[in-house]
């Protein structure tokens, strides 16, 4: 059984301390420095889209002439999740898609009592806690190899964690999912495993390629006991999403085309980085991309290592990489984008099991922290 007891266990004590204090400092600066002692600034509320009424003008951080990110639309919905206010639709760049990521604003909701001005506080709350509940099962993931505890760490140097925390999006909560469902699923709790990737998907519908993975893994290595809790797992999505077709929300044709021909979006980020000169942001851009793109490689170069031991990353690692293959340059174009769409990919990484004497882990996570220092600095 998953005990809570385990992860507040002495041999992770030291790390959770540490994220703790790391968690706790960032989460000051973005509030004191970042935002000026603003919480609505963690959910970088443009002023194009109609406001939340659930919000003040004069008291809300508004980015004049940006069209805002997907935290403005989660604080939306976390206002008022079973959309009594007809005005909270209109809030909303695309209702239908949206209301499908339904857990992270209702359980902010549901914490705060529906209390408006406590939502927004208990929506980066969630967020912070998250980062050290995946450092936390992260630790319990590798208790029975002979590695070092102190590498669930290396989720402090995950550029998405820091710009899912600074703009309150529900990346870092579906993430918590994952990364427990992977853990149940190694230690074959069976239940557990299903539960946990069904509550992600109602979090972020994308984590049905961890659903896939899961499934596929089941398959390969014939633990068909877990197949059978994972088909149950869908019921709770599927319902969910059956219900929001009878809601007649508009937005039934996604609006921004994410995905097109297969390394279109790839080609076209490089042709761009390479015509735009040298300039910071230039670089930065560059920077991050080939963090992400070694990533990949490093996970199946690990897997190609110890495959055993990796099958379930390196299947979640392809499923990824199909994803990617298709992204379009609506996801490519942005650093935030898809360092935050394929967060789940430095995870997948975290948790592959590397024994030889080749640090990959090491060297790719030092290089992704110097991109979380680079953006806690400069990003405004």
């Amino acid at each position: 059984m998953f005990y809570y007891k385990k992860i507040f266990s002495s041999s992770n004590y030291i790390s959770l301390l540490i994220a703790l204090i790391v968690v706790i400092f960032v989460s000051l600066y973005f509030y004191f420095i970042k935002f000026d002692s603003n919480i609505t600034g963690f959910f970088r509320i443009g002023s194009i889209l109609p406001l939340s009424p659930f919000l003040n003008p004069e008291n809300t951080l508004i980015y004049q002439g940006e069209i805002g990110y997907d935290g403005q639309q989660f604080l939306s919905l976390a206002f008022d999740p079973f959309l009594q206010n007809h005005e909270t639709v209109n809030s909303l760049d695309h209702p239908i898609y949206r209301y499908r990521r339904i857990l992270y604003p209702l359980v902010s909701y549901v914490l705060a009592f529906g209390n408006p001005r406590l939502i927004p506080y208990f929506m980066v709350g969630i967020n912070a806690l998250s980062i050290l509940i995946i450092v936390a099962i992260t630790n319990l993931y590798f208790k029975s190899d002979n590695v070092s505890k102190f590498q669930s760490l290396f989720t402090l140097c995950i550029p998405g964690v820091w710009m899912v925390l600074s703009l309150g999006t529900a990346d870092l909560f579906s993430s918590v999912f994952l990364i427990a469902s992977f853990y149940c699923y190694r230690y074959e709790q069976y239940r557990l495993t299903a539960l946990f990737i069904s509550l992600g998907c109602l979090t972020r519908e994308t984590l049905l390629i961890v659903w896939f993975a899961l499934f596929l893994t089941s398959l390969i290595q014939k633990r068909f006991k877990q197949i059978t809790y994972l088909l149950y797992g869908l019921i709770p999505p599927i319902l969910w999403t059956v219900y929001i077709t009878f809601l007649d929300l508009p937005g039934k044709v996604r609006v921004k085309d994410n995905f097109g021909f297969p390394f279109l979006g790839i080609i076209n980020k490089f042709i761009t980085i390479l015509t735009s000169g040298i300039n910071g942001r230039n670089l930065f851009e560059a920077y991050m991309f080939i963090v992400l793109l070694l990533s990949f490689a490093a996970i199946l170069v690990i897997y190609l290592k110890h495959r055993k031991l990796n099958l379930l990353m390196q299947i979640g690692n392809g499923f990824y990489s199909v994803m990617f293959i298709f992204s379009s340059m609506t996801i490519m174009g942005y650093y935030l984008d898809y360092s935050r769409v394929f967060m789940d990919v430095y995870f997948l990484l975290l948790l592959s099991i590397n024994l030889t004497k080749i640090p990959y882990k090491t060297i790719l996570f030092s290089a992704s922290g110097i991109g979380s220092l680079a953006f806690l600095i400069l990003h405004s």
